[in-house]
């Protein structure tokens, strides 16, 4: 059993970080992991960053540190590639505490999808999948705050990057032999761009299901109340839920009611919300209901007609026999979004475009003209 502490050093204070970012100025790639908690807020709290860099690893204790620029620009580096798995929640831990996201960014979890190993593998499953080796998960759920860390949750930490410099030149090396390197490289470079250009509070609302049942009217009051909300929450700095569910939104604008009574009445709105924030709420419904009609959004897609779902039956399964041919996991080829948009409006959408074009892209939009 490898003791990853055997070779892992703490940074508590700036001194020690700025000292070991010379030294991982010089590593051909950087391993990198968080750990966080995010149980009562808005955004996540940072509790533990780990690195690993030339087979070395070090666990970066954030409660302590109050200089991070020499760290940041380290981030920043186009030279040096930084290793994540399943990247999607650390980007939002490095945009609170850096505002910035690691570039260029390199996700395990994308390039094993892409490498034939399997969609949406957890960092256990990877790590058996590459090299053989049960990795224990029993810290998932670790107070990441308490001081001291314990050693359990310390071995936890730095075995993450420990495997993750092992998983990362084999990756590299299996997308290499195959032309896909370009692959993972582009698809990582839109996640990072992603992540740099959040969701606008004001478009919140297109994420809610079943938007399409609602009048533009009734979606523009959705709007509203999402946008409000959006900000209510990163203001407290408390989870969207704790100020009104999603289901609850949805409600709120498909009744629009007019007076407390009525708002009372909306499906599983708990009475403290009435309380706190029945009146602004009657507030946005007001204005929603006043609001000239050139304010209001593009109406949502209503669903696929039947003639539409059996062209996207079609698709897929263009879609399944070219990622078959690429050896490759077809969820990370095609998603049902992309390809409904293509249905709809007869483009190519922004995501088939790039190296999935030439593999199946132009092959759905012929068929998508053909219809």
């Amino acid at each position: 059993m490898i003791d990853p502490l055997e070779s892992c050093r703490y940074i508590d204070s700036d001194s020690a970080l700025n000292e070991c970012c010379a030294i991982w100025a010089q590593a051909e790639f950087l391993a990198i992991d968080t750990e966080f908690i995010r149980t009562d807020t808005f955004y996540p709290i940072a509790g533990l960053l780990q690195v690993g860099a030339a087979g070395l690893l070090y666990l970066i204790d954030p409660l302590n540190i109050s200089d991070w620029s020499v760290f940041t620009d380290l981030l920043r580096r186009q030279d040096i590639p930084k290793v994540i798995h399943s990247c999607s929640e650390d980007l939002e831990v490095f945009q609170v505490l850096f505002q910035c996201v690691p570039q260029p960014l390199l996700d395990t979890q994308i390039g094993a999808a892409l490498a034939g190993l399997g969609f949406g593998l957890s960092y256990q499953k990877l790590i058996m999948e590459c090299l053989g080796i049960h990795v224990e998960k029993g810290e998932t759920r670790s107070d990441w705050l308490r001081r001291p860390l314990s050693e359990s949750q310390c071995t936890y930490a730095a075995l993450d990057v420990l495997y993750l410099q092992k998983v990362y030149p084999l990756l590299r090396q299996r997308l290499e032999a195959k032309g896909a390197l370009d692959w993972w490289l582009e698809d990582c470079a839109a996640i990072t761009a992603q992540a740099e250009s959040p969701t606008s509070p004001q478009d919140y609302y297109q994420r809610i299901k079943s938007l399409w049942k609602l009048s533009q009217r009734q979606q523009y009051t959705l709007q509203q109340l999402c946008a409000w909300r959006e900000t209510e929450a990163k203001e407290r700095n408390i989870p969207r839920g704790r100020v009104i569910k999603d289901p609850v939104c949805f409600e709120i604008a498909r009744h629009m009611p007019g007076d407390l009574s009525q708002l009372g009445r909306v499906k599983d709105l708990s009475p403290g919300s009435v309380r706190r924030y029945g009146e602004l709420i009657l507030q946005i419904v007001s204005d929603a209901r006043a609001a000239p009609d050139a304010d209001l959004p593009v109406a949502a897609p209503k669903p696929l007609t039947p003639a539409q779902t059996q062209l996207l039956k079609q698709m897929k399964v263009l879609g399944e026999a070219a990622a078959v041919a690429a050896n490759i996991a077809p969820e990370v080829l095609l998603k049902k979004r992309d390809l409904e948009e293509l249905i709809r409006s007869g483009a190519l959408p922004v995501a088939l475009c790039g190296w999935r074009a030439p593999l199946v892209g132009e092959g759905l939009l012929r068929m998508s003209e053909n219809k």
